[in-house]
C-alpha cells in the first residue's frame, strides 16, 4: 500500500532565505528517492535560478531527476478556474475581461488562496484509479502574512458556506492541513530581532490556534563557531595591534556568532525545541550544488520524523 502524499509550507519574513529552504529540501528529498514537486508562488524566477535555470512556467517541468518543479500565479488560477467551469471560450474570455470581475475577484477574500490549496489537493489527491505522481509536494509559500491567510482559508470558507460542493472541498482541505502525517508548515528566520519576533508569532498561531503540524524552525545564515573560547580571549585582549583588519575580521566573525547564539536561546526558550541552522554560505551567488548540507540538515529533523509516524 502507497503513503499518502506529504506536504510542507515553508514561509518566513520576506528576504529570510525561504526559497533556499524550500529547495534544499525538495533537492535532498529527491535525492533519497522521492517523487518531488516545488511550488513556486512568488514571481521572481529564483527557485529556478538556483539550479541554473529559467524561472518556472504554469506547465510542470523538470528541474533534475525526481524533482519537478511549478509556478503557481493567483490569476493564473482564476483564469484556469472559471475556464473550466465555463467551458466554452467566448464565455470565459468575456468574463475574464470584465473589469467588475477582475476587480470582485481581487477584492474578494480568500478566492486566490482557495485556488491554490485545491491545486495543491489535486496534485495530493489525483482521484481514485490514478496512480499518485509525487510522493511530497513543497510550497514556496508567500511571506508569514500571506501564509497565515492561506492557511486560514478552510477554517474561513467553512464558517461563510456550511454546506454544499464548496464546503465538501474546504472540509477536505482543512483535514489535510491539520493531518500532522501529510501536512507540516516550515518557518524560516534569520538571526536578528525582528525576524525572530514575527517567526514566535506564526509558529505559535499556527501549532496552537490552527492545530497544524508545526516542523522545527529554521535559522538560516548563522555564523560558523571558529574560535574556541581560549582564541577569543586571545582576540579580545589584543585590541589595537599591528594586524588590526586581521583582528577586526575576527572579532566581527565573534561578534556575529554571539548574537545568533542569543537569537537562537531566545527561539528555544519561546517554543520549546531547538530550531534548525543553516550556516552562513560565504558564496557571491547561491547555487543548487551549494544546498546539499542545508537538506540534510532539514532532512533529518523533519522527512525522518515524518517517516516515524507512519
Amino acid at each position: 500500500m502507497k503513503t499518502a502524499t506529504q506536504i510542507v509550507f515553508v514561509t518566513g519574513k520576506g528576504g529570510v532565505g525561504k526559497t533556499t529552504a524550500a529547495a534544499a529540501l525538495a533537492k535532498h528529498a529527491a535525492e533519497h528517492g522521492r517523487r518531488v514537486l516545488l511550488l513556486e508562488t512568488a514571481a521572481d524566477g529564483n527557485l529556478a535560478a538556483l539550479f541554473g535555470r529559467q524561472p518556472c512556467g504554469h506547465d510542470i517541468e523538470r528541474l533534475q531527476p525526481g524533482l519537478d518543479a511549478v509556478r503557481v500565479a493567483p490569476r493564473q488560477l482564476v483564469e484556469d478556474y472559471f475556464r473550466s467551469v465555463l467551458r466554452f471560450a467566448f464565455l470565459s474570455n468575456a468574463l475574464l475581461a470584465s473589469s467588475t470581475f477582475n476587480a470582485l475577484t481581487a477584492a474578494a477574500p480568500g478566492i486566490s488562496e482557495f485556488l491554490l490549496l485545491d491545486r495543491l489537493l489535486g496534485f495530493a489527491e489525483p482521484g481514485l484509479g490514478r496512480r499518485r505522481r509525487y510522493d511530497l509536494l513543497v510550497v514556496d509559500g508567500p511571506a508569514t502574512g500571506h501564509a497565515l491567510r492561506l492557511l486560514r482559508t478552510p477554517r474561513y470558507l467553512l464558517s461563510m458556506v456550511p454546506a454544499g460542493p464548496l464546503s465538501g472541498t474546504a472540509r477536505r482541505l482543512r483535514e489535510l492541513l491539520e493531518d500532522d502525517a501529510r501536512t507540516a508548515v516550515m518557518v524560516v528566520s534569520l538571526a536578528e530581532e525582528m525576524s525572530v519576533r514575527e517567526t514566535i508569532e506564526i509558529c505559535r498561531v499556527v501549532r496552537d490556534d490552527l492545530g497544524i503540524h508545526l516542523a522545527r524552525p529554521v535559522v538560516n545564515r548563522v555564523f560558523p563557531k571558529r574560535f574556541s573560547r581560549a582564541d577569543v580571549a586571545a582576540i579580545e585582549s589584543r585590541g589595537s595591534a599591528a594586524s588590526a583588519p586581521l583582528v577586526a575580521a575576527a572579532e566581527f566573525a565573534i561578534a556575529r556568532r554571539r548574537e545568533a547564539e542569543r537569537h537562537v536561546a531566545h527561539l528555544r526558550r519561546a517554543l520549546g525545541e531547538s530550531p534548525v541552522l543553516f550556516r552562513q554560505l560565504f558564496v557571491s551567488e547561491l547555487q543548487a550544488a551549494d544546498l546539499g548540507p542545508l537538506g540534510r540538515t532539514i532532512g533529518r529533523s523533519l522527512l525522518d520524523a515524518a517517516e516515524a509516524k507512519r
